[in-house]
This record gives structure tokens, C-alpha cells and sequence, in this order.
């Protein structure tokens, strides 16, 4: 993961220097943000790169369309940017049209995410687009990314970011053709399946997914957007990340996220108590790269780095309360590892532990008598 990660940095940062350049600067909000980081206001940052990430949609971008393309066959890393590209456009455009409302966004937001089981089990390119727009969606209007653009802004953005991106691309392909060597070592291509999908509005555990984290992430996103409490977005982001496509592959993914997310606090909790907060915000930024590393194959390592960044800069934020942050994320994720477990049993373990029980019930006995 590593490679794919330092391509995605390196576009992001494209993206945010040319959007930067372009005139577009962060909301009166984020210039507080970046006036109160320790880390800019002792190395004398004219703006902090996290801070542009948070802010500017053009990075996240780039962030989206990078990923579609280095998850790919390297024939098809070009077409997935583009279409990836064109997906930003159209998302950016919805969470603009949404973002002025808190009961538009989780409307929306439930939308978007109920089609992601959905998208999952019909398969092909349509799967990993709802993951890439559910996710940019969340960070385009639950957390903001898009509120201050206006139509024009919107279109600028994503051409930026898309831009930024698929020059990357060009030039690690020049690179490789050059040189032999492949900073991002994409899959080879899988053989194409002669099976039918399934018609994607149909019923099973993929339509019951769909519904139960529409309702659960459309209603806390709608709260938050409101409220601005942090405690409903942890919760939200708990029972969105622990919910897979089996029961034991939730309890799983549970299971390790908790884990992570109690080292994660522990660590950066003891950290602050033992060193100075420019410390502790500077570990918490080289945490991101870390967990982004670690994503695909260290879940538990990828919560752990998250938590420890999450927190740093919560605390910073909030004149070094570094220990009230470790506690509000702890208790955040038990209350959405409890939510999630509950109504994920609920919805879907339940009615398949019925299914199978009618299913034996009616089966002729095996001696055939």
C-alpha cells in the first residue's frame, strides 16, 4: 500500500498547491484552524497541507480519482480516472446542491450509502464508483468540503483535482516507459464472468445492508450537519465502517476497529502526557500516512494511526484537551460498535437465522423417512 499511498500524496498535494494558486483560499473557519495549529505556528507554515485537504474539495479529488485508478489493471488506470472524474463532478455538484440543509444532506446521504450493498453484489466498475461516492459525498457535505463553492467553484474544483490526477498518472507512466520502474504496482486483469448479477434492486442480505445503513447513516449525518456534535459523527462513522457484507465479517471488522481505536487512544493519550502538544500534533500528522499505509491489509494498525491523528488535532484544537478527546472517541465507538452490532442482528443476522431454521425444518429427514 505504500506505493499507491505516495502516488495519492503526491496528487493531493498538485491538486492543493494549483487550487491554492488558482485563488480559492480556505473559509474564515479554516484560517482559524491554521492560525491555532501548534505545528504552523512554530514552523511558520503560510498554510498547512491538512489543513487545504480539509477544505478543498480539488484534493480530495485527486485523493478519489487516484485511488480508482491504482486499484486497476494498468489498461483500464486511465478510463477508471476519467469516469472516476466525472463521478467527483457529479457528486460535488449534489453535495453543493444538499450541503445548505441539514435534512437534505442526510437524505442524500442515505441515498448514497444504501447504494453501496447494492452496487457490491451486482459487481463490475459500479461497485467501487458507490464506494468512491459515498465516500466523497461525506467529506463534500457532511463534513463540509463543498459549502463555501459556488456552480463555478464546483466545476473548477473538480477539474483541478481530476486534472492533477491523471497528470500523476502520465507522468509515472512516462516513468515506467523510461526507467522500468512502477511506483503504483496495479493488479492484473481478472477474467470476465459469464454469470448474470443479480437484478440490483433485489431482496437478500445486500437489500436489508442497504436499507439498515441508509436509516442509521442518513439520520446521524443529518443530526450532525445540524448540530455539529461530534458525538453523533463518531457514532456514524463506527457502525458505517464495522457493517460488511457477512456477520462474522462485521463482528469481525468490529472487533478490530475497537481494538484499534483503544491502543490508538492510549498511545497518543500517554504521549501528550509526557511531551509538549507540538510534539504530540506532529506525531498525530505522521500517523495519517501511516494508517493510510496500513489501510487495505492492517485494519487494527489503520484504526490505531487514525485515532492518534484524530485526537491530536482535536486537542490542539481545543487549548491542548488532548485527554477529554481520547475519552469522547472511546465512548463514541463503543456506543456505535453497540448500535451497529444491535441492529445489524436485527435486520439481518435474525431473519437469516429464521430463514435457515425454516429451510432444515422443511428439508426431508436424511434417512428418507
Amino acid at each position: 500500500m505504500w506505493r499507491p499511498a505516495i502516488a495519492i500524496a503526491i496528487a493531493s498535494t498538485l491538486a492543493g498547491w494549483l487550487t491554492w494558486l488558482a485563488g480559492y483560499r480556505p473559509p474564515e473557519a479554516a484560517r482559524f484552524i491554521e492560525g491555532h495549529f501548534s505545528l504552523g505556528q512554530h514552523l511558520g507554515f503560510e498554510y498547512q497541507l491538512f489543513v487545504i485537504a480539509k477544505v478543498l474539495p480539488a484534493v480530495f479529488v485527486a485523493w478519489f480519482v487516484m485511488m480508482a485508478a491504482s486499484f486497476v489493471p494498468r489498461k483500464k488506470s486511465l478510463p477508471s480516472a476519467l469516469l472516476a472524474g466525472v463521478a467527483m463532478l457529479a457528486t460535488l455538484l449534489l453535495a453543493w446542491g444538499a450541503v445548505k440543509s441539514p435534512w437534505a444532506v442526510g437524505a442524500v446521504m442515505a441515498v448514497v450509502i444504501a447504494m453501496g450493498p447494492l452496487a457490491r453484489r451486482h459487481g463490475g466498475a459500479g461497485a467501487g464508483l458507490a464506494m468512491l461516492v459515498a465516500v466523497a459525498f461525506f467529506f463534500f457535505a457532511v463534513m463540509g468540503a463543498a459549502k463555501d463553492l459556488d456552480p463555478d467553484g464546483v466545476l473548477v474544483q473538480a477539474a483541478i483535482g481530476t486534472g492533477a490526477a491523471v497528470l500523476v498518472l502520465v507522468v509515472l507512466w512516462i516513468i515506467r516507459r523510461l526507467t522500468g520502474f512502477a511506483l503504483i504496482q496495479q493488479p492484473p486483469a481478472k477474467p470476465k464472468s459469464t454469470e448474470k448479477p443479480p437484478p440490483f434492486f433485489s431482496g437478500g442480505i445486500a437489500m436489508r445492508q442497504a436499507l439498515l445503513l441508509g436509516v442509521l447513516l442518513g439520520t446521524t449525518a443529518g443530526l450532525w450537519a445540524a448540530t455539529k456534535n461530534h458525538n453523533y459523527f463518531w457514532v456514524m462513522v463506527t457502525f458505517w465502517a464495522i457493517t460488511q457484507a457477512t456477520p462474522d465479517a462485521t463482528f469481525d471488522r468490529g472487533l478490530k476497529r475497537v481494538v484499534g481505536v483503544m491502543v490508538g487512544c492510549l498511545l497518543i493519550g500517554g504521549l501528550a502526557v509526557v511531551s509538549t502538544p507540538d510534539v504530540v500534533v506532529t506525531v498525530g500528522f505522521i500517523m495519517l500516512f501511516v494508517g493510510v499505509v496500513c489501510w487495505a491489509r492492517y485494519y487494527t494498525i489503520y484504526i490505531a494511526a487514525i485515532s492518534m491523528m484524530t485526537v491530536a488535532l482535536h486537542g490542539d484544537l481545543e487549548n491542548y484537551e488532548f485527554g477529554h478527546w481520547v475519552l469522547l472517541r472511546v465512548a463514541d465507538t463503543l456506543v456505535g460498535l453497540v448500535i451497529g452490532f444491535a441492529a445489524y442482528w436485527l435486520v439481518i443476522t435474525l431473519p437469516e437465522l429464521r430463514k435457515a431454521h425454516r429451510e432444515a425444518a422443511a428439508a426431508p429427514p436424511a434417512d428418507g423417512g
